[in-house]
């Protein structure tokens, strides 16, 4: 599934679709080969973060995950081996200001092998995102979307 980084996403009815958010919930890192997208190196501790994100939305948000597997299609088109199918399922919601991100588990895997490059604003919201499992993380995505409690 492709989405253009920082489009609304209208992925899916409930948390997946932006016109259930009371601020604007823009995808990161929905790629898909042929799509070009941005790259370059990442800050040295994002992909360690991003992996924490992944690992904890799985236990903390397990029901978020999208009913379904997915390939990497940008393996396949380079004759690699897929990580798949099951790496991306979850789905990562992260609070930026006035803004609220979504990324599938899989841009774990396109930051480290295909030198995926988010865009800065969703970099430092990643830095600056607490714990899944916190009051913190819960009152930051309530902040973040406008102060109303979110579809999640």
């Amino acid at each position: 599934m492709y989405i253009n980084d920082l489009d609304l996403c209208k992925y899916y009815t409930g948390p997946f679709d932006a016109d259930n958010w009371s601020v604007p919930l823009r995808a990161v890192g929905w790629l898909e080969h042929p799509e070009p997208f941005a790259s370059g190196v990442s800050p040295p501790a994002f992909v360690p973060k991003l992996k924490t994100m992944v690992k904890q939305v799985r236990l903390a948000y397990g029901w978020h995950c999208f009913r379904g597997v997915h390939h990497c299609s940008h393996c396949t088109a380079a004759g690699l081996q897929s990580p798949g199918p099951i790496w991306s399922q979850e789905n990562i919601f992260v609070p930026g200001s006035c803004v609220v991100y979504v990324a599938p588990g899989g841009i774990v895997h396109y930051v480290e092998t295909h030198l995926y490059l988010p865009p800065p604003e969703f970099i430092e919201a990643v830095f600056r995102c607490p714990d899944f499992h916190s009051k913190e993380y819960r009152d930051a995505l309530c902040a973040s979307n406008g102060g109303m409690k979110p579809p999640l």
